[in-house]
């Protein structure tokens, strides 16, 4: 597998290699990111013990990130090495298999969950690599394309991720990625503001005090901002109720792991689309095109 950088080579188990481990607890960011999404949000029905497969069981591609993504830039590449940084429960590894025919397929993910999917049948032709994107352990050159949603903006740096990212892409490559923008919106910029302040004061919780502390929380941000949104919606306001923050929100339950998520990160870094155009740019990426969405920016970029 000449992928994979030579020195790795010994310590892969069947598809899967693990590169935590050994690093995770000398580094805090490392640590709040795996139980974060590698132990908590990213596990599925952790109350059906009959196995793997229940634990995953989406459907093959049905309104996955990805597949808004491709949408959005009209991506046409369907061959060659694909790589998804940050693969999470599978969801958009599904579309991937159904839908393109990669020579090769590869996955990454910080949490310990990824050996959990290395396991299912669905996935036997796909390599999964548990390790930080900043540290890659791809040789240079190795992707066709490399695809990324919603994991750049938790990295303990925005440019390192991006410039190990654009390492491993081959010349001409392809690097699609989703990032959370710097909002206009006034509800928006107000939720910001509360979720800096939020995310300062639950630093140093655990994952089981932050998920409680988020249940008692939650009532309060459904009165701020999923209710009103709801209202809006009611009269007829289409355009102006999802401008609200967590606003398909009805109970706790609906709205607890995007709360979870956002104040569980070790960081949430956000840019504007003029300041992502100008980061990219300075870091020697060509045919530079973003599109702005409701909540981030879609991001397409070459090598």
């Amino acid at each position: 597998m000449k992928i994979i950088k030579q020195i790795y080579k010994s310590k892969i188990k069947k598809n899967f290699l693990n590169l935590i481990d050994e690093n995770l607890k000398k580094d805090s960011h490392l640590i709040k990111s795996s139980n974060l999404w590698g132990k908590n949000l990213h596990k599925k029905n952790d109350n059906i013990p009959e196995g793997f497969e229940k634990k995953f069981n989406y459907g093959d591609g049905v309104d996955t990130h990805i597949e808004k993504v491709i949408q959005e830039f009209d991506l046409e590449i369907k061959y060659g090495n694909f790589l998804e940084i940050g693969c999470g429960p599978g969801i958009d590894l599904r579309y991937v298999i159904k839908n393109f025919k990669f020579s090769n397929i590869f996955a990454v993910d910080i949490g310990e969950s990824i050996y959990d999917l290395s396991l299912l049948k669905k996935f036997s032709n796909i390599f999964f690599c548990r390790c930080d994107c900043s540290y890659l352990p791809f040789t240079d050159n190795s992707f066709d394309l490399i695809y990324s949603f919603g994991v750049f903006h938790h990295t303990k740096s925005f440019k390192i991720s991006i410039l190990e990212a654009r390492r491993v892409l081959k010349k001409n490559g392809i690097l699609i990625f989703y990032n959370y923008k710097k909002h206009i919106n006034f509800f928006k910029r107000f939720a910001i503001f509360i979720e800096k302040i939020l995310l300062k004061m639950f630093r140093k919780l655990s994952f089981n005090q932050l998920k409680f502390i988020c249940y008692i929380i939650s009532p309060f941000i459904l009165l701020l901002f999923s209710y009103p949104a709801q209202f809006l919606k009611i009269l007829g306001s289409k355009k102006i109720y999802k401008s609200f923050p967590l606003w398909w929100g009805r109970t706790p339950f609906n709205i607890i792991g995007d709360l979870t998520d956002r104040l569980g990160a070790p960081k949430n870094e956000r840019f504007s689309k003029k300041e992502m155009y100008e980061i990219l740019e300075i870091n020697q990426f060509k045919n530079i095109e973003i599109k702005e969405v409701r909540d981030g920016l879609f991001c397409k970029v070459s090598k």
